[in-house]
């Protein structure tokens, strides 16, 4: 049978106003609902919607590369290594992490997360419940303390690690008083970061003397440990201090979901990964078309700008059912896209997911109930997705 090709229905959608920003899993939902890609005619580029397309278009990097998307330009906060190459540089840059971060490693960070988020909780509920800013008091103190350790960073100016990734993640959009804002506020940062990435800061055995090691072994060039190291500083903070904010405020508004978790703590695991289904850290990625193809029976031309919509994709209902629901014994075995997909899933996904899950493990152990105190905040970003207002209070458990 033939497959029907239609033109990209066109929209007069802007995903980047502060009406849409304010509301992203509404209106970029719209959106998906009406095609699987739709052209956006205002910025020229071609989003692609929905789980299953993006997936598609995701395992084929040949046609739809990495190495330009809508709204790039070089820029000090968004190095070109990793995200915007395709192999074969992609996977000398890919393997480089994969190094870092391989099971001997992971297993060294994995005793350690797990005595601090324990240190931590005890120390917060020493006094019995305690009310507190989920992103500030938990997720911002327990991720900036346990991973910057691992890296071998100084204690002082950590805190300007958030306002980089910040930044990061509005490059990717058109000029606005918000980019400006986000941009200088992140420049404030970029000192400190190129200082904390040069080689010769680096202490012995950690993840920057490790891939400054592999330069010098011809493995990689140093202009790429230092990037690689740039990379990690850019995605490894402010996402999963954003993703372990919303997690907690997803089970504040569920308290049959912790309780649920609480009966059944083997769910651990999949209730991370459902959290990052229904609350992405990123909302959508960038690629570009290097040939003509048919996607979803939409034509994309050959050159067309691409926004890859996670945060949509994450609640399509073609994909989960009652998607808007959070549920923690929730069939994933189809996985989602928060962390991306193919070769260029997040090269620091195994880190991320190892912080938050032994924290939310060491919570399920301590903590009998979370409940708002307050009405939360989302973080109005370009390109991620958070909270940084989760007012809850704690109850130990007895």
């Amino acid at each position: 049978m033939t497959e029907t090709i239609i033109e990209a229905p066109v929209s007069d959608y802007d995903a980047f106003t502060l009406e849409s920003l304010h509301d992203v899993h509404r209106y970029d939902g719209e959106q998906r609902e009406i095609a699987p890609v739709v052209y956006m005619e205002k910025y020229d580029y071609y989003a692609i919607t929905r789980f299953a397309e993006i997936q598609k278009a995701l395992r084929d990097w040949r046609t739809f590369s990495s190495t330009d998307r809508p709204f790039y330009a070089p820029s000090p906060f968004r190095p070109r290594t990793l995200i915007l190459e395709d192999p074969p540089e992609h996977t000398a840059s890919k393997s480089a992490v994969f190094k870092v971060f391989d099971a001997d490693n992971l297993a060294k960070m994995s005793e350690y997360f797990r005595a601090e988020a324990e240190k931590l909780l005890d120390n917060m509920l020493a006094d019995g419940p305690a009310e507190i800013n989920a992103y500030n008091d938990l997720s911002v103190k327990y991720v900036l303390k346990v991973f910057p350790d691992v890296l071998g960073l100084p204690e002082e100016g950590r805190e300007l690690l958030l306002k980089f990734g910040d930044a990061v993640f509005n490059v990717f959009g058109p000029p606005s008083d918000l980019q400006a804002r986000k941009l200088a506020s992140g420049a404030e940062a970029m000192e400190w970061v190129e200082s904390n990435t040069a080689r010769e800061v680096q202490r012995e055995g950690g993840i920057g003397w490790q891939l400054y090691s592999m330069a010098d072994e011809g493995k990689i060039s140093e202009h790429t440990a230092q990037q690689i190291l740039k990379s990690i500083f850019a995605a490894g903070f402010d996402t999963t201090t954003a993703s372990i904010a919303s997690m907690i405020r997803a089970f504040a508004d569920n308290p049959g979901e912790w309780e649920k978790l609480r009966a059944n703590p083997d769910l651990v695991d999949n209730a991370w990964e459902e959290a990052i289904r229904f609350y992405p850290a990123s909302r959508y990625g960038g690629r570009y078309a290097a040939k003509e193809t048919v996607l979803g029976g939409v034509r994309i031309p050959q050159g067309a700008k691409i926004l890859t919509m996670w945060l949509g994709a994450g609640r399509d209902p073609r994909q989960y059912d009652a998607p808007n629901e959070f549920r923690v014994d929730r069939d994933l075995k189809g996985g989602h896209l928060s962390f991306g997909f193919g070769i260029h899933t997040c090269a620091g996904n195994q880190v991320a997911r190892l912080e938050a899950r032994t924290l939310l493990r060491a919570m399920v152990e301590r903590i009998e109930k979370i409940e708002l105190v307050g009405e939360p905040r989302q973080t109005v970003n370009y390109q991620a997705f958070g909270h940084d207002y989760v007012p809850v209070r704690l109850t130990p458990a007895v």
